[in-house]
């Protein structure tokens, strides 16, 4: 037997189309598959003869549907139909080939029957008992089939997951470690959800894997681990698409029984009238005597024979293509080499009549050449052989990336769907335990949006297949959502009404509600007012995407500095931020409310596309929390938040104030890429729908009036502040870890980018090492430049000169700023340069290159000395000179300080913000005044 496995997945899935009135057309598909295709496999399941060779999946609505008293005595009324029929047929027909099927048929419906009964009409308890007995392994699918990446928010998502584990745990008696991602549609962190809630394993597209950074090469169809320690098994679509194909697979063999025809269309009206539908029209009967034949309208009669025949050489030749994969990559091990294919379980009997007989071929005979797998027990040998890898959104639909349930045929769902999604969120949150009555309505609100959002509706409206039913669901439970939220909101409800509802489609018993309640909406439903304002104080919105502890740039220190010092001038602020690990969603920090928010897409590929989803998620929140707070300004931060701050701005009528940190022109010297475009034009953006534009530099005025044409009269020059007392530690111990307590430390501290300059410092290094070997270079922070500095350090040899240490907390670099003998900023481009006043407040000797606000800040050797921007030479002539020149050295750095003391203090800043403040809402009154 080869080395490698084969894992055969099968996921049963109908939509839910239990409707309370009988003879409905869509609940013949239940019927149709039970007959073709679930009782089938049992009939396999008992015949099979070894132990969990295959996987079923089952999706919660087939679930409840075969589950369901009701749908099970019409079932049997369809079964007893159909006989009827077949006992007319046997005296109807007249050529020896359909005698043939009518006999074949009337055999067939009486051991479907007899199955039927045998489980006592509930088929859940066989598939039940074969997992029992080790012959398959069964695992879940979500609640209604939502197409996880489409859904809004992570409340959804986890709503979903919930509610689909506890159907298959209500039918089967346990929690599954797999579960179907429903179209095989995964996005980063979906991993994390269903991790949380005890998934383990779940399966792709194989295009995921061959697309997965960091890139698996030829092992692209490995399982690997996502960063969320979920599994993800990829699909083989060369040997899955043989099978599956309407064009070249084994189903379209001309042997095969024809899907689309059926007596009900060849026989007389008056013949087949008892066996149609009460309004006098034709349905399927189950009966179809032709086989495929080939591309004509006259189709030959089925044989049976012939058919297994074809059964036995499809399945052999699929065995050999199995083997021949195993066979090219059976030297690899650690995992050994795993086939996965993976099936709609609905493709064996009834869209392929013959697709069990080929299961078992396929089961009975591939078991002799080489080993059949289930993914639980390659986890449970392999799991340590697994790789971590980032995946990116996919499908298995057409072209793999979900176009099939998002095109221009079925996207108008989707502003609906996601309204609906959180409308049901926050009316849990608001008003779950208000009453018994209460919540049965939240819950049948529940149930109306998870019914509403299943994907079979979109994939119906594509296909343009029974799309009018589709269309009709859809607006059906919306419409029902809305009915029922409106009874909520205006006190109406009642036991009858309520009942009614349940009882039209009864799915899904329990409801948990809990797992729709929103932190953020908690947050602002639960929100209370402080005491009110003294006059002429106002209540700030404050808009940043990074605020303490989340702390990437300078950005977040200002913000952090600015909203506290208006709060001890007598303000009310909200700043309104990134959620950050380990912190509270909301809390009083230094009396300043901090509200972090989760972006709608935190794990989102692209940065860019995740400052998208954050802005959606600071719009929702601050609107619900203007219900009950009155804001009189919006202070938005730089481009990050811009969207929200226009939406925001709309939506409240209130003005605008917009501080520019920096510009995209500025950093890069231009725009080149067409991220740059997208960046500069929202900083555009940002400027121009800002009632007031601040800046924290001369330098940052004429850019941002050069770069967006802004009028100077809308822009407010405000230089940055720096905390006096936050600048304090003593200068212990850290020393000891570069070298001597007499050595001469020059410390720097930024983002490790380009723009920062310390590559001047790198190229400088030796200059100043000839003459003083005894100095070192401190340079703190993080930044995609780290380690190809670091590198480049051990490369020229100057490892114990020039040290990168990364991020490092406040304490420490106080303690830096304490302890070392000159402060160094060599920046490339700097709008302001909050550092170099960081290390005049210390008392150090300040070096910065003269660009931007350090030039404006710095005055040369009278409040520091200033370099040329990027010049290896000048950093190096002003670092002696700091050495060599004591006296000025110590004059620059008492000069420092003092102008750093009083020019730059907070309090004395922020008043002249809070003027910008004043001055853009008395602006607005006169302008709604005229």
């Amino acid at each position: 037997m080869n080395s490698g496995y084969f894992s055969l997945i099968l996921h049963a899935h109908l939509p839910y189309v239990r409707h309370k009135d009988a003879e409905r057309i869509e609940e013949r598909w239940l019927f149709e598959a039970i007959s073709e295709t679930y009782i089938p496999l049992l009939w396999n399941l008992e015949k099979q003869r070894k132990e969990k060779m295959f996987t079923i999946s089952f999706s919660a609505p087939l679930l409840e549907m075969l589950a369901d008293p009701l749908m099970q005595r019409r079932y049997l009324l369809y079964l007893e139909k159909v006989e009827s029929l077949l006992k007319k047929e046997n005296n109807h027909v007249k050529a020896n080939e359909e005698k043939l099927l009518v006999d074949f048929y009337t055999k067939r419906f009486k051991q479907l029957k007899h199955t039927f009964l045998l489980w006592d009409q509930n088929l859940l308890k066989g598939f039940r008992h074969f997992n029992e007995v080790g012959k398959i392994e069964c695992i879940c699918s979500s609640a209604t089939h939502a197409f996880f990446p489409y859904l809004l928010t992570k409340e959804a998502v986890r709503a979903q997951a919930i509610h689909g584990i506890q159907i298959f745990k209500k039918h089967f008696g346990y929690k599954p470690r797999g579960f179907w991602l429903p179209e095989c549609a995964f996005s980063p962190g979906i991993d994390r959800i269903l991790f949380e809630e005890g998934v383990r394993y779940t399966f792709v597209d194989e295009h995921a894997l061959r697309l997965a950074d960091p890139s698996l090469g030829e092992r692209s169809r490995n399982p690997i681990y996502s960063p969320h320690g979920l599994i993800l098994f990829p699909r083989n679509s060369e040997l899955t698409n043989k099978v599956w194909s309407s064009i070249d697979g084994y189903p379209g063999d001309v042997e095969y029984r024809e899907f689309y025809r059926d007596i009900a269309y060849e026989r007389e009206w008056e013949y087949v009238k008892p066996f149609m539908h009460s309004k006098g029209f034709r349905i399927d009967t189950g009966l179809k005597y032709n086989r495929v034949t080939g591309k004509t309208e006259e189709k030959h009669f089925y044989n049976r024979k012939n058919a297994l025949k074809k059964v036995k050489q499809h399945s052999e030749h699929f065995i050999a293509m199995i083997k021949s994969e195993l066979e090219k990559h059976k030297d690899q091990c650690f995992p050994p080499y795993m086939v996965v294919t993976s099936f709609d379980a609905e493709l064996f009997g009834h869209w392929w009549f013959e697709g069990p007989e080929w299961l078992t071929q396929v089961i009975e005979t591939g078991s002799e050449k080489f080993s059949f797998v289930t993914p639980e027990q390659f986890i449970e040998h392999h799991y340590k052989d697994l790789k971590t890898v980032n995946v990116s959104f996919n499908t298995w639909g057409r072209n793999g990336y979900g176009e099939v349930w998002l095109n221009e045929k079925n996207s108008w769902l989707y502003r609906d769907l996601h309204q609906t999604e959180t409308e049901i969120i926050h009316c849990v949150t608001k008003y779950k335990d208000k009453s018994i009555e209460v919540n049965r309505c939240l819950k049948q609100m529940a149930r109306e949006w998870m019914l509403a959002s299943s994907s079979d509706w979109s994939f119906m409206i594509d296909a343009e297949t029974t799309s009018k039913y589709a269309v009709n669901r859809i607006k059906e439970h919306l419409s029902r959502f809305e009915k029922l939220k409106l009874l909520l909101l205006k006190e109406q409800l009642s036991d009858e009404m309520l009942t009614e509802f349940e009882n039209e489609y009864p799915f899904l018993e329990e409801i948990q509600l809990e797992v729709f309640i929103s932190k953020n909406d908690l947050i602002c439903s639960k929100f209370q007012r402080h005491p009110q304002l003294k006059e002429n104080k106002k209540t700030i919105l404050m808009l940043a995407w990074e605020y303490p502890p989340l702390i990437v740039g300078g950005l977040s220190r200002h913000v952090y500095d600015l909203s506290r010092t208006l709060v001890n001038q007598g303000h009310e602020v909200h700043v309104i931020t990134t959620a950050a690990k380990e912190s509270r969603n909301y809390e009083v920090l230094e009396g300043v409310h901090v509200h972090r928010v989760q972006s709608l897409q935190p794990y989102a590929d692209e940065f860019y596309h995740w400052v998208g989803s954050l802005n959606v998620a600071f719009s929702d929140y601050v609107v619900k929390l203007a219900d009950v707070i009155n804001f009189d300004i919006i202070h938005a931060h730089d481009w990050l938040v811009c969207v929200a701050a226009k939406s925001i701005k709309k939506e409240l009528n209130i003005p605008l104030v917009a501080t520019i940190h920096a510009t995209e022109h500025g950093r890069n010297g231009g725009i080149y890429t067409q991220l740059q475009r997208d960046i500069s034009h929202k900083e555009w953006e940002l400027c121009y729908v800002a009632n007031k534009v601040i800046v924290c530099s001369d330098y940052m005025k004429t850019e941002i009036k050069k770069v967006f044409q802004l009028p100077e009269e809308k822009i407010e020059m405000i230089p940055n502040g720096v905390d006096i007392e936050m600048v304090s530690g003593e200068g212990v111990n850290w020393k000891q870890k570069y070298g001597k307590e007499t050595d001469i430390y020059v410390f720097s501290v930024g983002r490790i980018v380009k723009e920062k300059g310390f590559q001047t410092i790198i190229d400088a290094t030796p200059l100043i090492l000839a003459k003083y070997p005894n100095v070192k270079f401190i340079i703190a922070g993080k930044g995609p430049m780290l380690e190809s500095y670091q590198l480049q350090i051990k490369k020229r040899k100057l490892e114990h000169s020039v040290h990168f240490i990364g991020f490092i907390s406040d304490e420490l670099r106080n303690q830096i700023l304490n302890g070392c003998d000159i402060c160094l900023f060599p920046s490339l481009y700097e709008p302001f340069g909050i550092v170099a006043l960081e290390g005049m407040i210390a008392s150090k000797p300040t070096v910065v290159s003269d660009t931007g606000g350090l030039g404006e800040i710095v005055t040369h050797q009278v409040t520091g000395l200033k370099i040329y921007p990027n010049d290896v030479q000048s950093l190096a002539t002003q670092i002696i000179t700091c050495i060599e020149d004591e006296d000025l050295s110590k004059r620059i750095a008492k000069n420092g300080k003092l102008l750093a003391t009083t020019k730059y203090s907070w309090d004395s800043l922020t008043k002249e913000t809070v003027a910008v403040y004043d001055d853009t809402c008395l602006s607005k009154k006169e302008c709604i005044g005229g």
